[in-house]
């Protein structure tokens, strides 16, 4: 018997009819065995193939799922947070709806949690993705490991177990899911990892685009955002003072190449026309685009909370009694 009350499962769903009942299914199986309790939440993320539908058979059949609808789709990041609010259990599992993460390892997540850990990451061991998916994530992880000092392999995988005082206090914009590690990390609690089959995709096709220039600027956001909480002044300053010395540079060599410079004149005042916009536009730049970029990230980070979510939903079938 395990130790925890309730599992809250939670899955983000994006046009995955053909895999959302053998989802269920195989983890209502897989938690009955271990005699534990579980709420199944699904987030259907603004589907267009009939996968709401599908969710609303098995709610008629199964007391325990929950189910959102979005009018559109918004992004796992808010589907996940849909979720997260919605959840009740002491541990909550989030998973993809493809079937590429397998519910047979869920019990290995508990058991996980129950050596103390507050958060455990899978590690999808011989992935079934192209290879230059593979080598873009692999580079992702080392960047993510280097910057944030958070010792994982495979920071974006979607399979995740997380206590509830982890879960609660997380606060997922944009396309945050991916660095969710880093943010539990940052937190203090204490995360681990375990190995996990990544199966090959039986329905439809992936949802993410190779070229993932989002996840570098979600990278940027962090560290920005986790800077700008304790010492806002000195990150604003310490980025405009680099700006600043690039323009002073930029007037002491334009002021060298007027005094000393054996260039023709048209030459010379050409090179001191660049040099002199390129000081003003560091100037201009150190003065406002770092103050403003930041103050709209935190902002942004304050205005998409449960009120805000709670607006985007179209559906919700609540857990029968």
């Amino acid at each position: 018997m395990s130790k925890y009350d309730l599992v809250s499962i939670i899955v983000p769903a994006f046009n995955e009819v053909e895999t959302v009942e053998e989802l269920y299914l195989r983890t209502k199986k897989t938690l009955d065995a271990q005699r534990q309790i579980f709420e199944f939440i699904f987030i259907d993320d603004g589907s267009t193939d009939g996968t709401f539908d599908k969710i609303k058979k098995l709610w008629g059949l199964y007391p325990n799922i929950i189910a959102l609808r979005h009018f559109r789709n918004h992004g796992k990041s808010v589907a996940l947070m849909q979720g997260f609010d919605a959840a009740k259990g002491d541990v909550a599992i989030t998973m993809d709806a493809d079937l590429q993460d397998n519910p047979e390892v869920i019990p290995q997540f508990l058991a996980k949690l129950e050596e103390g850990y507050d958060f455990v990451n899978g590690w999808r061991q011989r992935r079934n993705d192209f290879f230059t998916k593979r080598l873009l994530s692999r580079l992702f992880n080392s960047l993510v490991s280097h910057i944030f000092k958070c010792d994982l392999h495979d920071i974006n995988c979607g399979f995740k177990a997380y206590r509830r005082q982890v879960y609660k206090i997380l606060e997922l914009r944009g396309d945050l899911h991916r660095m969710v590690p880093v943010l539990v990390c940052s937190r203090g609690f204490k995360i681990t990892e375990i190995s996990v089959v990544h199966s090959k995709r039986k329905h439809g096709k992936s949802k993410y685009k190779l070229i993932r220039y989002r996840g570098i600027l979600d990278i940027i956001s962090i560290v920005a955002t986790n800077a700008t909480e304790l010492r806002p002044f000195h990150v604003f300053f310490e980025m405009s003072f680099f700006l600043w010395l690039l323009a002073m540079i930029s007037f002491t060599v334009r002021a060298g190449l007027i005094a000393f410079s054996l260039l023709s004149p048209a030459l010379r005042n050409f090179l001191s026309a660049i040099l002199f916009f390129s000081a003003a536009w560091f100037i201009f730049l150190g003065t406002i685009l770092p103050i403003f970029g930041l103050s709209m990230e935190i902002m942004l980070s304050q205005s998409q909370r449960a009120n805000w979510r709670r607006k985007l939903i179209k559906d919700k079938l609540h857990e029968k009694a």
